[in-house]
């Protein structure tokens, strides 16, 4: 989604402005921080339910030694690490406003794209409901495009107006299901997550999107691995 130059960053400076102190000041890796229970869970909750990107990764071969295809790259990208900050630079600090690249591989197919992700979900990015946080999580691609499903595992969040992380690792799964339509993917569950762009640059693979929640308040949503 390409938004007007300035949003994400209000966001990040006004609202979020103790949370991104905080976390430039610890050493990347959020499970270091101290944190503590969400006060609140969000409604999407209530159901039971970096190094810069553009950093140059050389290609690997296949046994025969040849530069694997999209699909066996997108396999062997599946990671289950824990996101962080950093992660997403390449995003709050450009796509959002600019949107993809002109020179990446627009991936249009769900075929290697599924397994784990690395996901940021930007809660209220206009600053318009009082409600800014920016939420850190894995999710689990899977299924065909005639039938998928999206399995959210929460990590953290970082409310605003409580300046501080919560631990959300104990928090039930999040399921979603949907489809693969027109180049990007839908999936709904307590609520409905659109991710309408994939694409690959320099060995890596990225998703951007929205989120429409039960409450109305706006969403953005990234993904990236490995």
């Amino acid at each position: 989604m390409k938004l007007k130059k300035g949003l994400i960053a209000a966001l990040i400076a006004a609202n979020v402005i103790m949370l991104v102190v905080g976390v430039f000041t610890i050493p990347p890796n959020l499970r270091s921080t101290a944190v503590k229970k969400s006060p609140a869970p969000r409604a999407e909750q209530t159901s039971p339910a970096t190094p810069s990107p553009e950093e140059q990764t050389p290609p690997t071969t296949t046994e025969s030694g040849g530069v694997p295809s999209l699909e066996e790259t997108g396999a062997s990208l599946s990671i289950e690490k824990r996101p962080d900050l950093e992660d997403f630079l390449w995003y709050t600090e450009d796509v959002a406003y600019d949107g993809v690249p002109s020179d990446a591989n627009i991936i249009d197919n769900i075929d290697p794209l599924t397994g784990g992700w690395k996901a940021i979900i930007i809660y209220d990015p206009n600053d318009e409901y009082d409600a800014g946080a920016m939420e850190f999580l894995n999710i689990a691609l899977a299924g065909t495009a005639e039938s998928l499903s999206l399995t959210l595992d929460w990590y953290q969040i970082f409310w605003a107006n409580e300046g501080e992380s919560f631990d959300e690792t104990d928090m039930e799964d999040g399921v979603f299901s949907g489809k693969w339509e027109n180049g990007g993917l839908w999936a709904s569950g307590a609520g409905t997550i659109r991710l309408t762009q994939f694409y690959e640059k320099n060995g890596k693979q990225y998703a951007v999107g929205t989120m429409d929640m039960p409450d109305g308040i706006p969403a953005l949503v990234a993904l990236v691995r490995p």
